[in-house]
């Protein structure tokens, strides 16, 4: 008995070490219906702080965050709204009602937004350790048939052959990892933001006093470039960029990401 009470010991220490707890999957199911009953009796505000618990407690799922943008949208937050939309969009880009609420906040706010071309979107879809593991394929590959071409006779009829293909090798781990580099720095989720304030503007400095570069309406999206304490600096649709106070933007991947000096109320009451 002694024995078996220890194992147990070690298994409840082991699930505890995993930040475990048996009734943690119960406690969602529960909060996520107590925020379902909020929005279905029309307290938005109080079913956005529960949904928002879920997600700080390691909840992520496309429905979770759908539920998130309706109910900024019915509370009249529409910048936030658009936020969350693009957000159930990077968990399953085939959800249509994402789709159709992203496109009737578009005609009803006309916010502003980059046009992603096909390979754009292609590329952003690729796992973040593709390219290093392509590149890495093909430098070996690349190496093998150059030491092969180089140092086995019994190759030597194939030499060129084989020393072209290692440079072809060569010049394709180069192109994937240009591309690679392109797709962290430009098109990656974690550089893009999106306006969530009610009314804001780029200006041309991170000062009070600086003038208007355009105005941007809410869910509006930008690319950082630049975080300086409570100013981003971002490229803007349109081939423009400019300063926007960083409380009216927040940045799509990942969640509750601080920007700048400035981090979401739900995140913060909670530490």
């Amino acid at each position: 008995p002694a024995a078996i009470v220890k194992r147990i010991l070690y298994i409840l220490f082991f699930l505890c070490s995993l930040g475990f707890s048996p009734a943690s999957g119960a406690d969602r199911d529960v909060q996520f219906q107590e925020a379902n009953r909020a929005f279905e009796g029309g307290d938005f505000e109080a079913a956005i702080k529960t949904y928002e618990k879920l997600v700080e407690s390691g909840e992520s799922s496309a429905d979770l965050y759908y539920n998130l943008a309706t109910a900024n949208y019915r509370a009249g937050k529409t910048g936030e709204s658009v936020l969350w939309l693009r957000r159930a969009s990077l968990l399953d880009s085939t959800l249509p009602e994402v789709r159709q609420n992203l496109e009737f906040l578009r005609t009803r706010v006309a916010f502003l937004e980059f046009a992603d071309s096909g390979w754009q979107r292609f590329l952003s879809e690729l796992p973040e350790s593709f390219f290093p593991w392509v590149v890495s394929l093909l430098l070996w590959l690349g190496l093998i048939l150059g030491i092969l071409g180089f140092c086995l006779p019994s190759l030597r009829h194939f030499r060129s052959w084989g020393i072209n293909l290692a440079i072809f090798f060569l010049i394709l781990a180069f192109v994937i990892n240009r591309l690679g580099n392109y797709r962290k720095s430009r098109i990656a989720a974690e550089n893009f933001a999106t306006i969530i304030a009610p009314s804001a503007s780029a200006v041309t400095s991170p000062t009070p006093t600086a003038k208007p570069v355009i105005e941007l309406p809410p869910g509006s999206q930008l690319r950082i470039l630049q975080v300086d304490k409570n100013w981003v600096y971002a490229d803007i649709p349109g081939e423009l960029r400019g300063w926007v106070r960083a409380k009216e933007v927040e940045q799509n991947w990942p969640v509750f990401q601080i920007l700048g000096d400035r981090i979401p109320d739900s995140a913060s009451s909670s530490n």
